[in-house]
């Protein structure tokens, strides 16, 4: 009922109100007038003032809030409307903050800060540095539009392959890093394999009717409670260097003795080499 009046125009808002207030006005001066006074000659003259005087007073009054009321439910209703507005433009910049606009993945700082917020937490859990293998030629030979397609894919992979509570942030280029937690080295080896297995078959095609296979070498390694977030990443990176080196689309565990990064001219002679003898394209 009071939701149906609040929908009413101002006037016939005015127009119930002063209703009822003549009608309780009235009901009331009569009865009081008879209680004390009876009924006599002038009665009717109070009951007229009873029926003029309300909706002398109800008529204007009752106009000037139902006007104010409307003022303040149209205000309120923008009021809504733009909480809603900052709300998704808040989710918006939160999604910004915190995601890669490209893949969807966290992005470097995000993943970083849940990282060492979340290794905190588990016992045995793992981390893996992944990165795509000659990502450059894609680049250089089908231009950035191709990169950035094979890079949402590789998203789309991580996140089919891997659990909802894995974290998974592209923190570079074509580099991306991999949280697992309750995970031991073997197991954390295995998925790498899985992940490895995946990418490599998947269908990706810059031009019509010309696949090109891309792979990606993955670094993995154990997580300690006493070490710090940059020795643990340094220890991914030097697997990942390791599965570099030893031929790349291959997965390698960290152990004590890797280099963290390797010799400029070894690579660089070492990557010429393997060029001249094989080649992702069919």
């Amino acid at each position: 009922m009071n939701a149906t009046v609040q929908n009413l125009s101002p006037i016939r808002q005015t127009a119930i109100i002063s209703a009822i207030a003549v009608l309780l006005s009235f009901t009331f001066t009569g009865s009081l007038y008879l209680l004390f006074f009876g009924l006599d000659d002038r009665f009717w003259q109070a009951m007229t003032m009873a029926i003029i005087i309300p909706w002398g007073i109800t008529i204007p009054l009752g106009l000037y809030t139902s006007k104010q009321r409307f003022k303040l439910i149209g205000l309120t209703n923008r009021l809504k409307k733009t909480q809603i507005r900052l709300r998704r433009a808040n989710k918006a910049l939160e999604l910004r903050a915190n995601f890669d606009g490209m893949t969807g993945l966290l992005n470097r700082d995000s993943f970083l800060d849940q990282f060492n917020k979340s290794r905190m937490e588990k016992n045995s859990s793992v981390l893996m540095l992944v990165d795509v293998d000659h990502f450059k030629d894609i680049n250089d030979n089908f231009g950035h539009a191709v990169g950035d397609l094979a890079l949402k894919m590789l998203g789309r992979i991580f996140r089919k392959v891997l659990r909802k509570n894995d974290l998974i942030g592209r923190i570079g280029g074509e580099e991306f890093g991999i949280f697992l937690p309750d995970t031991s080295v073997p197991e954390g080896q295995i998925i790498g394999e899985m992940l490895r297995y995946e990418v490599e078959n998947m269908i990706f095609e810059p031009c019509r009717n010309m696949r090109h296979v891309i792979t990606v070498s993955i670094g993995v390694t154990e997580i300690c409670a006493h070490q710090n977030c940059s020795a643990i990443m340094e220890n991914a990176d030097a697997a990942l260097f390791a599965a570099k080196r030893s031929g790349r689309n291959r997965v390698v565990t960290f152990e004590p003795g890797m280099r963290a990064s390797p010799s400029p001219g070894l690579e660089m002679s070492r990557d010429i080499n393997r060029v001249m003898l094989t080649s992702n394209f069919h």
